[in-house]
């Protein structure tokens, strides 16, 4: 690599830089964190760069007081200032690593980082996107580049690395977005009608938890729900935040459901997992979500669009709808049981975070020694 040389932190570990801009981005956010809690910090310190603060700062120190959270110009509207405070951040802090969570954004990020000599650089899809997405033609036009100046393509899912990389894909190593399985478990149903009694919920409970943004379809959600509770007592939880939102709360009335939608701030999902009976994802687009795996590892039979990856359905029960209202309808009047084995059934297709929460620095590691840095192997390269 030249005249890089590894800056490695003030307790002597090697430092991966995470960018991950927009910090509001949940299922990613949780990802990284996930690993990042089953990592080896005594080896390792992740910093972030987001474009503004937010909870991640105060969940970041609680794993690693060490990590830090950097602020940058956003990638997609100002690039151009972006890229020059990326490229000085990175080089100074010489990063062993710079792994980017910014799909097709990782054209300017990785430029950065190559820029400022970084060794091992990232491009990890997270994520799908087609003609119908937000911002459709700027994707379509950087995603050829998106992995230009990467040295390791990452993908959460076969589609997500067929989206990002094209002919390519069979080159990225697919990371699973792995949770919890401990605390991500299903409750009895004592437990299960004492929540609902805690929460104040009767009847069929849907749940959504994710952003209030385009990519969603929640105000699709909002008319499939007012059709299907014509014939049953049932409510709508909303669990979340985003951009859409002061919109989509003044929906509920208009469509004369305001007394059956609950809007839920950002919060610990596991206690709405466990009460709800049905969970619901209607996608325009989607990668590999980590709602889904802790949805069906708390028990909980989903309803997909079918713009969602099929690799979402890891207990074989899910059902997958095209974005049609009374399609939606129908299929949330049926009364559907609790998931069986989902414990193990998750953890056989390599979802829990305390048998792969290893993986992401093994990979570092891996990278590294394949560039010339003398980074010791504790690790069984077969893994990687």
């Amino acid at each position: 690599m030249g005249r890089f040389s590894l800056r490695r932190s003030e307790d002597g570990r090697l430092k991966a830089a995470q960018i991950i801009g927009n910090a509001s981005l949940g299922g990613v956010v949780s990802c990284i964190l996930n690993y990042y809690r089953h990592a080896d910090t005594s080896r390792w310190v992740f910093d972030f760069f987001t474009y503004a603060p937010s909870p991640l700062d105060a969940q970041l120190h609680e794993i690693d007081p060490a990590a830090r959270v950097f602020s940058i110009p956003r990638l997609d509207t100002q690039f151009y200032r972006a890229v020059p405070a990326l490229r000085a951040l990175l080089a100074e802090g010489g990063y062993a690593v710079a792994h980017s969570h910014m799909t097709t954004l990782s054209a300017f990020s990785l430029f950065a980082a190559k820029r400022a000599g970084v060794p091992v650089r990232i491009c990890h899809a997270h994520s799908t996107f087609d003609k119908n997405s937000d911002h459709a033609a700027v994707k379509a036009l950087l995603r050829p580049f998106a992995a230009k100046n990467a040295t390791m393509r990452l993908a959460c899912g076969k589609l997500a690395a067929q989206n990002l990389y094209r002919n390519k894909a069979d080159q990225a190593i697919l990371l699973p977005n792995a949770i919890d399985l401990d605390r991500f478990s299903p409750a009895d149903q004592a437990e299960r009608d004492a929540l609902r009694a805690q929460l104040g919920l009767q009847g069929t409970i849907f749940l959504f938890v994710g952003r209030f943004v385009y990519q969603k379809n929640l105000a699709f959600l909002l008319d499939a729900f007012a059709r299907a509770r014509i014939s049953m007592p049932s409510t709508l939880l909303l669990v979340g935040d985003g951009q859409d939102k002061a919109n989509l709360i003044r929906q509920p009335r208009a469509r004369a459901i305001e007394n059956a939608v609950r809007f839920v701030p950002p919060c610990d999902p596991l206690p709405y997992y466990r009460a709800a009976d049905v969970f619901v994802l209607p996608s325009r687009y989607e990668g590999m979500p980590v709602v889904a795996a802790e949805a069906q590892a708390t028990g909980l039979p989903c309803l997909f669009s079918d713009a969602v990856t099929r690799e979402a359905d890891i207990c074989g029960e899910a059902e997958f709808l095209p974005l049609n209202v009374a399609r939606w309808a129908d299929a949330m009047q049926k009364r559907r049981p609790r998931l069986q084995a989902c414990t193990q059934k998750l953890r056989d297709a390599g979802y829990d975070i305390s048998l792969q929460g290893h993986l992401l620095c093994d990979l570092y590691e891996s990278a590294l020694r394949e560039k010339g840095f003398g980074i010791p192997s504790e690790c069984d390269p077969s893994l990687v």
